[in-house]
């Protein structure tokens, strides 16, 4: 990264969507337009048209129907370029938009001609599906095994068959545990027959650092199950420790996703070579997959969820090549999410300004957190040397900064102390009663009567949302000191993205240490455990990111700060095509160009 950095044309900073959190950020860098307009406003926003759906009804910000504006994908298919779209998020199927979520009948029929193309391959594995899990002995003791098949294909087994069984999602998996002559080993079956399962042997957790070996060597191989409409997804299993008497075991499984896509033919070819997808880390198990280090563990914990990142790195990697090599596009769009997840992880107990803060626990931390930097490190290698193969620029975006945290603040807990917002007898939002509401935790909104559910009539809707600001600059911390920051109201020419039909009327920035959330509390701030953390106005430095290109004629200078719309212009600069059609962005390519003796990247100490 570091080297990326200093030879490539880097803006300094780029600025994202507020709020600066996945979703949002990544429709701005597909469409080149903030949320005010492509329609995505956060992670989980309240869907469109205001008359269907209430304040209190949530859909996720990934959904390919919840994107309005062009992305490039389209802009670029319809010029008559080759695309693949790798796990790119709010990617779809055809007539993936409807009338009422604000696109016309002529731009649906449009847009779902350019989705039918061949040239236009869209991957999306972020559809949802069942996480990643970890079975133990102690959670999921064995029982005697039964109705197993071709026990013969086992080899010698001198120990008495015991199985597992789990749920994944509508389907389950059986883990068959034998060996000659104690517990040696595991075969993950969905069907109780050993030949359709894949084997797992214990291998004690990796210690070696990736570079120069093969990444996730010791995960199984891929093992495909069946999903509607003749689809698949592959799971993988990691066996970390088994007893010899069985009396412990520590089994993973990767989580389960269903590709969308445009061409399922194509998907089918693409998953047989590159052997499933895999999008994210086991983030969520870290503290079940042991004692970490903050809590005295000997960093082996930690080691383990690396070995769930190496997985994830491999499979992109595969991926990337497979489809650039075999596809070969113009554009190749793709997403990574490692770094997101490392620094979810470990941000909040690496930053000094913590409370509690221990700097020896810091220091180990930071080593386990550069180990899965290099990784990441490694990514950008692969995408690197595909590049160098075809000359091509290769453009790298970010949609987010991030930063530690400690507390939550409850907005709705402020509402409902004010008035403003009242609860059911289950402690959740009347919206009979209710004049505003955080349906995220991230902007407020009016409770409308044009609204489903709605109450405030249009006469009284900005003297409801002055009493949401007067409430908020009110709102204190355990300290006494003022926890919000910060009001906007939304503009017309707004340039964060803040507002539009999806997003909300009422935008407030937080004090150091503080994150959003939308639950009904006794208090308005409780503690949480540190974390690393976006969502922050994108106007402060440290929500900015990378807009960084390099290729023939572009690289080793500095640009201003840019914003993560300008780089889907930018590439349709470079591609020779116009930019997507809703883009409010613009090209930095000219200036990428220019110049090349001059305003070199300053030398970075590594």
């Amino acid at each position: 990264l570091l080297r990326f950095f200093e030879e490539a044309s880097c803006a300094d900073g780029a600025r994202p969507m507020w709020p600066s959190v996945t979703a949002a950020s990544h429709a701005a860098l597909w469409t080149g337009v903030y949320g005010n307009v492509n329609g995505v406003v956060a992670n989980a926003q309240v869907p469109l048209p205001w008359s269907e759906f209430s304040l209190t009804e949530l859909r996720s910000g990934f959904e390919p129907r919840e994107l309005r504006a062009e992305p490039i994908w389209i802009t670029a298919a319809r010029a008559g370029r080759s695309v693949v779209g790798h796990h790119v998020t709010q990617a779809g199927e055809p007539g993936r938009w409807r009338p009422g979520g604000g696109r016309d009948t002529a731009l649906v029929r449009r847009d779902s001609a350019a989705l039918a193309d061949l040239r236009l391959l869209l991957l999306n594995g972020y559809a949802g599906g069942p996480e990643p899990r970890l079975l133990t002995a102690e959670r999921n003791p064995a029982k005697p095994a039964t109705a197993w098949r071709q026990i013969e294909r086992l080899g010698p087994v001198g120990v008495p068959l015991r199985e597992v069984s789990w749920a994944i999602g509508p389907d389950s998996l059986h883990a068959l545990f034998f060996g000659p002559d104690q517990y040696r080993e595991v075969i993950v079956s969905a069907a109780r027959e050993v030949g359709r399962g894949v084997r797992v042997r214990p291998v004690s957790v990796e210690r070696a650092p990736a570079e120069g070996r093969d990444l996730a060597r010791y995960f199984s191989e891929v093992l495909w199950l069946p999903e509607p409409g003749g689809r698949r997804s592959g799971v993988y299993f990691r066996l970390w420790t088994l007893a010899p008497d069985l009396s412990t075991y520590q089994l993973f499984q990767s989580g389960r996703a269903t590709i969308r896509t445009n061409h399922p033919e194509a998907l089918a070819v693409y998953e047989t070579a590159v052997g499933g997808f895999v999008g994210n880390t086991a983030w969520g198990l870290l503290q079940e997959l042991g004692p970490t280090l903050e809590r005295g563990g000997d960093g082996t914990t930690e080691l383990k969820f690396l070995e769930t990142a190496e997985l994830e790195t491999r499979q992109f990697i595969r991926g990337s090549a497979w489809v650039w090599r075999h596809r070969r596009p113009n554009l190749l769009l793709d997403y990574f999410s490692l770094a997101d997840d490392l620094d979810h992880s470990w941000l909040g107990l690496v930053s000094p300004e913590v409370p509690g803060h221990d700097p020896l626990v810091a220091v180990r931390i930071n080593a386990m957190r550069s180990r899965g930097w290099a990784l990441v490190d490694r990514r950008l290698a692969a995408l690197r040397a595909l590049a160098r193969e075809s000359n091509a620029l290769l453009l790298v975006g970010g949609d987010h900064g991030m930063r530690a945290t400690w507390r939550f603040f409850h907005v709705n807990t402020v509402l409902r102390q004010a008035g403003l917002l009242a609860a059911d007898g289950s402690g959740r939002p009347d919206l009979s009663r209710t004049r505003a509401i955080s349906s995220n935790g991230y902007y407020v909104n009016v409770n409308r009567v044009e609204r489903k559910g709605g109450i405030v009539p249009p006469d009284r809707a900005d003297r409801v949302a002055d009493s949401v600001i007067q409430v908020l600059r009110a709102a204190r911390g355990p300290d006494g000191a003022p926890v919000v920051t910060g009001i906007w109201r939304p503009e017309p020419e707004d340039t964060m993205g803040v507002g539009g039909p999806s997003g909300g009327d009422v935008y407030f920035g937080l004090a150091p240490g503080y994150y959003y959330s939308s639950a009904l509390n006794d208090s308005v701030s409780t503690t949480r455990a540190p974390a690393g953390s976006h969502g922050f106005p994108s106007i402060e430095r440290d929500m900015h990111t990378v807009l960084c290109a390099i290729g023939p004629g572009v690289g080793g200078r500095r640009l201003s700060t840019a914003r993560v719309i300008d780089g889907a212009p930018t590439v349709s600069a470079w591609l020779g095509i116009p930019a997507p059609a809703d883009a409010r962005g613009v090209s930095l390519l000219e200036v990428m160009k220019a110049r090349l003796d001059q305003l070199r990247f300053p030398k970075v100490e590594r």
